[in-house]
């Protein structure tokens, strides 16, 4: 029965071969046009959060403050200031810290040869790298002698040395900080950052607390930089964290103002919003661009079933039921969309691979890398997705001229042809 139902179907489809592979360029259009929108949606939500962890994945910073609530005999506004007893207790206090690193920030006069500017020079210990994904492009990071040796070393950002020593190499080269000379040991990979709560790392330039120290005042850090061993619970590590600080200056571990902790994966959410959002506008785009070719093929099959009523009322004759006719003329409607849908998505990966990337943040950040462009990705959930509104948009297609079929009287329909 199904082996003549399939007979029966390809002989209607290669009788009508034209009106066939017009209805087919129809649905390649539209599954092509689906599955490339949806491919840059996704691009487009991998760029942006590849932007958004350049400033580091799982990141907690904490801030002074000044508290709001009256606690262990102190009044409320009171300020509060971070040091580098803090960061001795925040270890000993929260075991869950992979790592952290205190951020003393001043703006002071750099110079290489002929050329001064002012940048920001971050005092940091060597865990700042880590936590702050800071890539080396040349050279390397500070490491923990660097921070208890005081050495005069310096990590800097792509943007500082490209001004300062525009093609020439920056490793090896001493740099002068506020007059003390600073060999640079590494140079930044090039940040295409979305967020920052503080100068950008490619216009910083990053050397030893315990030398910045001697340089100016940094006895209160401008913040703390933190990453979590685990990201679960983060809403009780974060409570942990508050209270070890409340500890050490004896203000409310309730107290919300006496210092200030962002978790920065509160922001991811922001993100994601923005790239489901858009990828659900794409996807109504494209449905509705596949839903063209899906009149195309239910006008199609429409004159199929008027132009064939005497052959439709013969069958109901000989005895086919309804169902017989109803399940041929939507197979004939299934196999249109099923054919076209198939070559649809080969297209569209054969085109997604031939554009490759396409601008986006790296442009406007004049980073060569590419990182942060559009990289159309046709993945198994794209397919997916394709594949689900074109059986439902083939089907929708199909029922009706089905159904018209179907309720043919054979009397009826052998005399009106």
């Amino acid at each position: 029965m199904i082996r003549h139902l399939l007979h029966e179907v390809w002989n209607a489809l290669s009788h009508y071969r034209l009106r066939t592979i017009l209805t087919l360029c129809s649905i390649v259009w539209g599954v092509t046009s689906l599955v490339l929108l949806l491919a840059y949606g996704n691009g487009f939500g991998a760029a942006m959060m590849a932007a958004f962890d350049q400033i580091g994945k799982d990141l907690i910073v904490i801030f002074p403050g000044q508290t709001s609530l009256q606690a262990g005999g102190e009044r409320a506004g009171r300020r509060i200031q971070l040091e580098l007893r803090d960061v001795e207790a925040l270890k000993e206090g929260v075991p869950a810290i992979e790592a952290i690193s205190p951020e003393v920030r001043r703006w002071l006069p750099v110079a290489y040869g002929p050329r001064t500017k002012n940048y920001s020079i971050a005092g940091v210990h060597a865990a700042f790298g880590r936590i702050r994904n800071a890539e080396v492009e040349d050279g390397r990071f500070l490491c923990a002698d660097d921070v208890r040796y005081q050495r005069r070393v310096a990590v800097i950002g792509a943007t500082l040395k490209k001004e300062l020593y525009n093609e020439r190499p920056a490793v090896g080269s001493i740099v002068k900080i506020k007059g003390v000379g600073f060999t640079v040991i590494g140079v930044l990979r090039k940040k295409t950052q979305i967020t920052n709560y503080s100068t950008p790392d490619d216009m910083t330039a990053f050397v030893p607390l315990t030398t910045l120290s001697t340089m100016v005042d940094a006895r209160y850090l401008n913040n703390i930089v933190v990453m979590p061993a685990s990201n679960q619970f983060r809403d009780r590590f974060i409570e942990a964290l508050r209270s070890s600080l409340a500890r050490a200056h004896r203000f409310s571990p309730r107290d919300e103002r006496a210092v200030t902790i962002m978790d920065w994966n509160q922001f991811r959410s922001i993100v994601t919003a923005l790239s489901t959002g858009l990828n659900l506008l794409l996807m109504i785009i494209g449905s509705l661009t596949l839903s063209i070719g899906a009149v195309g093929v239910m006008n199609i099959m429409l004159v199929s079933v008027n132009e064939r009523t005497r052959e439709i009322g013969v069958l109901r004759a000989i005895g086919a039921k309804r169902s017989h006719v109803l399940i041929q003329i939507l197979l004939e409607g299934l196999a249109l969309t099923t054919t076209g849908g198939v070559a649809g998505i080969l297209l569209a990966l054969v085109l997604s691979q031939a554009m490759g990337s396409l601008p986006l943040l790296s442009a406007l950040e004049q980073d060569p890398s590419g990182r942060a462009d559009i990289r159309l990705s046709v993945s198994g959930l794209v397919v997916l997705i394709a594949v689900c509104v074109l059986m439902l948009v083939g089907l929708a297609a199909a029922l009706v001229p089905a159904m018209r079929a179907a309720r043919l009287k054979p009397v009826e329909a052998i005399r009106g042809d």
